[in-house]
């Protein structure tokens, strides 16, 4: 019996000294959805800015969901049906006023690498538009799991 445990405990001694030299290691990545954000800073005559958009190559910004904001409903159908049934669909960014010059926007998916940002007077007339490309970089989280994305400041001069 005590032969047994001996080479049980050998046996384990070894495993624990082996597995890691082998270099195997396992990532436990957290269950997140990590945010992208792009941050606008207007310049000039910020008095007359409304309102700021930015727009990828389909659909422009909307306004972030506030707490009495209502969120879309779900169609549940309960039998088959070959009519096509209604999707919702998210704009690309979500936008909130920091304060009177800085709009800070929140990608929905993916990195865009250009986006159009417009300031629009209160009556929506464009007051300004940019074109910009954009360089992202994650600002936390690790390289294996990804982590929090950014890309600098865009500067949109207002006449």
């Amino acid at each position: 019996m005590k032969s047994d445990w001996g080479i049980l405990g050998l046996l384990a001694a070894l495993a624990v000294g082996v597995v890691p030299a082998t270099g195997c290691t396992v990532v436990a990545c957290p269950a997140i959805g990590y945010v992208r954000t792009l941050t606008v800073h207007v310049e000039g005559n910020i008095a007359a800015v409304s309102d700021v958009k930015l727009c990828d190559e389909t659909r422009c910004s909307e306004p972030g969901p506030t707490a009495g904001t209502p969120v879309p409903m779900k169609t549940v159908v309960t039998e088959f049906s070959p009519e096509p049934q209604p999707t919702v669909t998210y704009p690309p960014f979500h936008s909130r006023r920091e304060d009177q010059d800085t709009w800070v926007f929140t990608v929905s998916s993916g990195d865009p690498a250009k986006v159009t940002v417009r300031a629009h007077a209160a009556d929506g007339r464009v007051l300004a538009e940019r074109e910009q490309e954009l360089v992202w970089t994650r600002v936390g989280g690790t390289e294996q799991c990804g982590g929090p994305v950014t890309t600098p400041p865009i500067l949109l001069p207002v006449p």
